[in-house]
């Protein structure tokens, strides 16, 4: 299927992001469930299988009539959630002895064993998401003394949900996957970036307030003079004009009026 791709660096086989996932898959279901839905914990979109018996339903690629994927990538990635049962996954790989390996992995086996065209193997998953990535070659090397030629084919049975299926080149660092292949977890909000959580809830009609009285400014005390008391000057005394001081002028205001008559 990919033969004739170019294959650098990363070749995405699942994402449940793009509007045809299953595009070269094909999902059988006996006893059970699949579909895309919305993960709560990602907040997007995931396939989830479910089965009461996992080797009855599963997905597998590449959907016939193709017989191979022919990836050369020698690294595996899958975003899958632990569901708490039982959960199952294998890939066929061709080696230099053009011969075919089945590498299974499942979480109800307690240990490895290997045989002619086979290997089982036990895997631990966390609660939650988890990354998982396995070495092809150094897993074929390590149980055949083979070299590793290409991936076959790759089936992933119940009960699992699903993110993402890639292979790579090597294994790169968070900030050097692209963004759609990467397990991201969404951000809880933070107060220092939203002041309007401080404020609380704004009412949907405006409340009338009465607004209260702006308190009056105290007057401050004029500038004293420093000087004591003492030495001040005293303040003169006005005094009123007495019977006596004021006589002379009515007499002077009558001798006028009677010369003019």
């Amino acid at each position: 299927m990919f033969r004739h791709s170019f294959q650098h660096r990363f070749v995405t086989v699942y994402s449940s992001a793009g509007s045809k996932p299953l595009t070269i898959w094909d999902v059988h279901t006996k006893n059970g469930h699949t579909r895309r839905l919305t993960d709560e914990d990602l907040n997007s979109l995931v396939f989830e299988l479910i089965g009461v018996n996992v080797a009855t339903t599963f997905m597998v690629a590449p959907c016939a009539p193709c017989p191979s994927l022919s990836i050369k990538l020698p690294f595996l990635v899958m975003l899958l959630k632990n569901l708490k049962k039982f959960f199952s996954f294998e890939i066929t790989i061709l080696d230099d002895r053009q011969s075919l390996r089945r590498l299974r992995l499942s979480n109800y086996q307690s240990e490895t064993r290997v045989h002619c065209f086979g290997i089982a193997m036990p895997l631990s998953l966390e609660p939650n998401w988890n990354d998982v990535r396995l070495n092809l070659a150094d897993l074929t090397r390590r149980a055949y003394g083979t070299n590793y030629v290409e991936a076959v084919r790759i089936q992933i049975h119940a009960n699992v949900r699903i993110k993402c299926i890639y292979f790579s080149d090597q294994l790169y660092t968070n900030e050097e996957t692209p963004a759609d292949l990467r397990l991201v977890r969404p951000l809880k909000p933070s107060r220092a970036h939203h002041p309007r959580t401080k404020m609380g809830k704004i009412p949907d009609e405006p409340i009338e307030m009465v607004r209260p009285p702006s308190p009056e400014l105290q007057r401050e005390p004029e500038n004293i003079a420093t000087e004591p008391e003492a030495i001040r000057p005293p303040t003169p005394e006005v005094t009123p004009p007495t019977a006596e001081t004021a006589a002379p002028t009515e007499t002077v205001e009558t001798a006028e009026i009677a010369e003019t008559a």
